[in-house]
């Protein structure tokens, strides 16, 4: 009897192992997902504002907030009329180069430098959905090297400067006059079919950000700063231009 019970379960356990392998939905077309996002984004664009009036205002730091255009703020400047648009092209698996819309606004622009694709940037940040939950956020500055982010924020943040800082005796830094804004994106920049922590699959992103230091960087050490060697081609993917496997932002030769 024992010998019996054993073997339903184990038909039971492969039947299951199998039900899973039929259920596994492939990846959405790439094109027909952007041009979807495209449309969800501009429509959350379209009835959302920032506290712009608050930055035109005052000289003091002042955090971004997002707010739904409805009374009393129904008189209020939508974000999709305050945004910079450009599309970046997306490499499929197939070789297709796919465009994909990203928005940027900047609140403040800051009085430094621009990252390339490839410096290493200080920031905090907020990223939130576009139902405006929040899915991850930075409340102290942290070093990010912009290799290893998603392409949108990757994209994004040359939309803006680094700041100026002083430090006091206790070697406490304040920064100042940094850059200050918004980059949103569709999936297809972020993480597009994959859950990744509170992100759900095929999420278009926001994130708010403050950029304060930018450090240009050379990875490998041949005095060509990496940012002249990461994207050249404009297809989100580091070149490698002698097509030996490593990339040339990486590649001494």
């Amino acid at each position: 009897m024992k010998k019996i019970f054993f073997s339903i379960i184990i038909f039971i356990t492969l039947l299951s192992s199998c039900k899973k392998e039929e259920e596994i939905t492939p990846p959405r077309d790439v094109a027909e997902q952007a041009s979807e996002e495209e449309v969800k984004l501009e429509e959350f664009l379209s009835s959302h504002f920032y506290n712009y009036e608050q930055f035109q205002s005052s000289d003091f730091p002042i955090e971004i907030s997002i707010d739904t255009i409805a009374p009393p703020n129904d008189n209020k400047t939508a974000l999709i009329n305050q945004v910079v648009k450009k599309n970046v092209k997306v490499k499929t698996s197939s070789g297709d180069l796919i465009d994909h819309p990203i928005y940027t606004l900047v609140a403040k622009e800051g009085s430094g430098q621009s990252p390339s694709r490839a410096d290493s940037t200080y920031v905090s940040y907020e990223g939130i959905l576009l139902n405006k939950n929040q899915f991850d956020r930075s409340f102290e500055p942290i070093w990010f090297d912009l290799t290893t982010v998603v392409r949108g924020f990757r994209e994004g943040l040359g939309a803006f400067k680094s700041g100026d800082f002083t430090v006091d005796q206790n070697n406490i830094a304040t920064f100042s006059n940094y850059g200050q804004g918004i980059i949103f994106m569709p999936s297809g920049l972020g993480y597009y079919n994959q859950n990744s922590g509170a992100i759900p699959e095929y999420s278009p992103l926001i994130f708010i950000i403050n950029l304060y230091l930018v450090k240009k960087t050379d990875h490998d050490g041949d005095g060509i700063l990496s940012g002249l060697e990461y994207d050249n081609d404009g297809d989100g993917l580091p070149d490698d231009t002698d097509e030996d496997g490593l990339a040339d932002y990486l590649d001494q030769d």
